[in-house]
């Protein structure tokens, strides 16, 4: 939730200010943690995407119920599908293209 909170408050107030540079709390705490054991900033915003793909990349994948699964005494394992199968086609568009784009920045970091 962290990390998803984060994302709105960097994304919002860089669109609502045409900025390309704000860093939210929960980056800055990454940015601490790894200056607090002896690395810099970049391995700190390294660190916050990488995490920040993963999560996603998990959130897509994992098991979930199907929509139409009813239960009568326990779930079987054809109840349950993969997450991104449940998702509208615009929804996996928006999550394939803010993953993408964090990869990015990721590159970006690794490139100083």
């Amino acid at each position: 939730m962290l990390h998803g909170a984060n994302n709105v408050y960097e994304n919002g107030r860089n669109l609502l200010e045409d900025r390309t540079d704000t860093e939210g709390p929960t980056r800055k705490v990454y940015q601490a943690i790894a200056m607090g054991v002896g690395q810099t900033e970049r391995e700190g915003n390294i660190a916050y995407g990488s995490l920040d793909i993963g999560m996603s990349v998990y959130g897509l994948t994992r098991i979930v119920l199907k929509p139409d699964a009813w239960r009568l005494f326990r779930y079987i394992k054809t109840d349950y599908i993969r997450a991104y199968k449940t998702m509208a086609p615009q929804a996996l568009i928006l999550e394939g293209q803010t993953t993408l784009q964090t990869g990015r920045q990721v590159y970006e970091e690794l490139e100083k």
